[in-house]
C-alpha cells in the first residue's frame, strides 16, 4: 500500500440526534465536507451510504430504549480514500441479506455494498459499534508527457478507480 495513503488524514465529525432529521443533517454534512475536501465526485455515493447507516442507527437506537448513547458521523480522508463511519449504540452486527421480492425493506446494505469499495463494522467498547464504508478516489494521472508538434493533442487518461475485487484492496471483515 502506498505510504502516502497514511499521510495527512483529515477527520470531520457530526453529532446526530435520534430523530428523523438526523439522516438529512448527515447527508448535508457529508456533501459539504466532501466539497471542502475537493471530492465532490464521491458525494452522491457517500450521501446514500451515510443516509442508510444513519437510518439504521436511529432505528436500532429507538429499539434499544434507555441506551442513552448518541449516534454520530465521522468522515476520514486519506490520500486515495474516504471512510464514512456512523456510531450506532446497538451491538448487533449488520447483516447483508437478500430480502424476498415482496418485502418493502432490507435492501439498504445491498446498496451500500454496491456503492462502496469496502464496508464493514467494528465494535466500539461500551458504545455499540461503528458501521463504516470506504470509497476509493482516483489519485490522478501520472506526469503527462509533452505532446510533439506532429502528434494530436494528448487527452489525459482517466485515473481508474481501484476495484474492490483487486486483492490488494480486499479486507477481511468480522
Amino acid at each position: 500500500m502506498p505510504s502516502d495513503w497514511w499521510d495527512s488524514p483529515a477527520v470531520a465529525a457530526c453529532p446526530l440526534g435520534l430523530n428523523a432529521q438526523s439522516g438529512r443533517a448527515a447527508r448535508r454534512f457529508t456533501r459539504s465536507t466532501l466539497r471542502e475536501w475537493g471530492l465532490t465526485a464521491l458525494a452522491d455515493d457517500a450521501e446514500a451510504i451515510v443516509g442508510e447507516f444513519v437510518a439504521n442507527a436511529v432505528s436500532h437506537a429507538a429499539r434499544s430504549a434507555g441506551s442513552g448513547q448518541p449516534i454520530g458521523l465521522r468522515l476520514l480522508r486519506r490520500t486515495g480514500e474516504v471512510m464514512c463511519a456512523v456510531l450506532d449504540p446497538c451491538d448487533k452486527a449488520p447483516v447483508l441479506r437478500i430480502p424476498d421480492r415482496t418485502e418493502e425493506a432490507g435492501r439498504g446494505l445491498q446498496m451500500v455494498d454496491a456503492l462502496s469499495d469496502v464496508w464493514g463494522w467494528s465494535p466500539v467498547t461500551g458504545r455499540g459499534k461503528a458501521v463504516w464504508a470506504i470509497l476509493f478516489c482516483a489519485l490522478g494521472p501520472a506526469t503527462p508527457t509533452a505532446p510533439t508538434a506532429s502528434a494530436a493533442p494528448a487527452v489525459p487518461e482517466p485515473s481508474p478507480k481501484p476495484s474492490r475485487r483487486d486483492p490488494r484492496f480486499r479486507r477481511h471483515l468480522s
